[in-house]
């Protein structure tokens, strides 16, 4: 605090001993000593008060910027709440509406260039191309699966193509025969 060295105090020391005298100076040394130390105290204790409040603003801070993060949390489970209802809504909407009206639109036979016989349209037999490995096709009077497909036309299904390509790719492995020896 005050930057006394020894012999600054030595020195005010031998003036209360002259000015005070030796009767008084023990009682005036106590009374100093006891100022002193209340003031120690009422420093220490405002130090701590001001610490206190220090902690207590952070502490302040802390609940404002949890309670913010909560409020936006909050805001955006309301957020997902709504939309979470509307899309029932929506759902509970398209339910109500008679099942033949949600069916998917139908295609014809000339949608993909077929008459009513399953036979290739005349324009549409021009304009296609097909290639064997894409759409492979059935000729006339072929057997497939027990059926007779007489002057029709069939394409086999994209599985049924996929499958076939990886038969025809696969390497075909055949088990050697392990001749086995009986010990006696």
């Amino acid at each position: 605090m005050f930057d006394f060295g020894f012999s600054e105090l030595l020195l005010i020391g031998v003036i209360a001993l002259v000015v005070l005298g030796p009767e008084r100076l023990p009682k005036a040394a106590r009374a100093a000593g006891n100022l002193l130390g209340r003031a120690q105290r009422m420093i220490s204790s405002v130090k701590e008060e001001l610490s206190a409040h220090a902690d207590m603003e952070e502490w302040r801070k802390a609940k404002s910027e949890f309670e913010s993060t909560a409020e936006q949390i909050r805001g955006e489970i309301t957020n997902i709440g709504s939309t979470a209802r509307q899309d029932l809504h929506e759902i509970s909407d398209g339910l109500s509406v008679p099942a033949w009206e949600r069916l998917p639109e139908q295609h014809t036979p000339a949608d993909f260039g077929l008459d009513e016989n399953g036979m290739p349209l005349q324009d549409a037999t021009e304009e296609m191309q097909w290639n064997n490995d894409d759409m492979p096709s059935e000729t006339a009077n072929s057997i497939e699966g027990g059926y007779t497909y007489a002057n029709s036309f069939h394409t086999a299904s994209i599985r049924k193509q996929a499958i076939r390509r990886k038969r025809s790719a696969r390497p075909r492995q055949r088990p050697q025969p392990q001749l086995r020896v009986r010990k006696k």
